[in-house]
């Protein structure tokens, strides 16, 4: 199954033949749940206990029985005897009976008999008589026990990625551990002779990319795995290439996928007997973009250029990574009206299109201006807050045309 780099085949095709392919990352862990933040749920988590566990009242004033309220007025107050005073944390000391009542704060439990709360503004207090001169309904200014979660109750869904509140709910339910899945790993190779990860040493390349896209891959929520550099040697290729198949669920390679005489990657990747590689993918930019999967584990050929490299990891390795993550496709989308006519590159207007764009609050909603740079300028991300898919049919856009943004971790916003 593999397609030389003159024969471009659709993105569509690879990224299914990869996903089916593809073995989820399934492993999982138990973690404490102070620590559970940014993790997908492994399993259905559900309420030990009821929240609140007792009714509380919404109010500082006094709990009292409504029956004994139900002909109260102005001209004939209903008269009751305070003989309790509960404090916050406290248990109430005795179960209410009729014409009795007892002083509440706001967020005490409520005591037994009780079943309803006035506020202290609307009553009259002479010592440890109270009068009332206004119906009170059963319920008011109460918070009933489990009004705000259940008993038995699911509070997280497996296959959710936990968020501060659910890990703050897990807390105040007094769950200590979560069992998550594993980070997926991702290993990342740049390649390249030119590339050094130290100062410059005459004519080198500083590598940026490596690092830019564990940058992403985390804001993905994987982990990282840096095979470092390998320069334009195949052996020294396939020994990387060897290892990050060998430790990580998804592969991510930087450079040598063109067609001169130091992109190596393609032919080092075909020594791994790959079940399936693609080398050419009808997308602009990245056209050079080669996929394959290795025993079940995908590598992504990225471009040099930053451009073309990022559009591979958004159309390839991100959905990747939303299956082994097990949570599905997270990416923030919105509806936004471009700025000005967008036309395509004329020699790949019938390919997939990757589109950046600078998002900016507008009347009537979201504008979006379309940016374009040489594949090369990393200054185009830096303007660019979100992009847009356009499909192979697709050659021009007009102004005021509504497209979808996709906002990306890590690239539109930090995460």
């Amino acid at each position: 199954m593999v397609a030389p780099v003159s024969d471009y085949v659709h993105v569509s095709q690879a990224l299914e033949d990869v996903l089916a392919l593809t073995t989820g990352a399934r492993r999982t862990d138990v973690v404490r749940a102070r620590e559970a933040y940014g993790r997908v749920s492994a399993e259905d988590v559900r309420s030990p206990s009821d929240v609140p566990p007792s009714t509380i009242s919404r109010m500082d004033g006094f709990a009292l029985r409504s029956a004994d309220t139900t002909r109260a007025s102005q001209a004939s107050p209903a008269v009751l005897k305070v003989v309790d005073d509960v404090a916050l944390g406290e248990q109430p000391k005795a179960k209410i009976r009729p014409g009795e009542t007892a002083r509440v704060a706001t967020g005490s439990f409520t005591p037994d008999g009780t079943d309803a709360v006035v506020p202290v503004e609307e009553v009259s207090v002479r010592g440890d008589i109270l009068e009332v001169t206004r119906p009170a309904e059963r319920g008011s200014h109460c918070f009933a026990t489990g009004a705000d979660v259940q008993k038995g109750s699911t509070v997280v869904r497996r296959g959710s990625r936990l968020r501060a509140q659910d890990v703050g709910l897990a807390i105040t339910l007094g769950i200590r551990k979560i069992e998550v899945y594993q980070r997926p790993r991702v290993a990342i190779l740049a390649t390249g002779s030119e590339l050094t990860d130290s100062d410059l040493e005459g004519r080198k390349t500083r590598n940026s990319h490596g690092p830019f896209f564990a940058m992403v891959a985390k804001a993905a929520g994987c982990e990282v795995i840096d095979l470092g550099i390998a320069r334009d040697k195949r052996e020294e290729i396939l020994e990387k290439l060897r290892k990050g198949v060998s430790s990580a669920d998804l592969v991510l390679t930087t450079g040598g996928t063109s067609m001169g005489p130091f992109d190596l990657v393609d032919d080092v990747v075909r020594r791994l007997k790959p079940s399936a590689l693609y080398h050419g993918i009808k997308m602009d930019r990245g056209r050079v973009t080669g996929v394959a999967v290795v025993r079940r584990k995908p590598v992504v050929m990225m471009p040099g250029p930053i451009q073309g490299a990022l559009n591979a990891f958004i159309l390839f390795a991100l959905p990747v990574i939303q299956k082994l993550s097990m949570v599905g496709d997270e990416t923030i989308k919105a509806r936004a009206r471009l700025t000005r006519r967008w036309e395509a590159r004329r020699k790949f207007s019938d390919f997939t299109k990757v589109v950046y764009l600078n998002l900016t609050e507008g009347e009537g909603g979201l504008k979006a201006e379309p940016l374009s740079a040489e594949t090369e300028s990393m200054s185009l991300l830096v303007r660019s807050t979100a992009v847009t898919v356009v499909p192979e049919e697709v050659r021009s856009m007009e102004a005021g045309q509504e497209v979808e943004a996709m906002l990306i971790p890590g690239i539109s916003y930090s995460a």
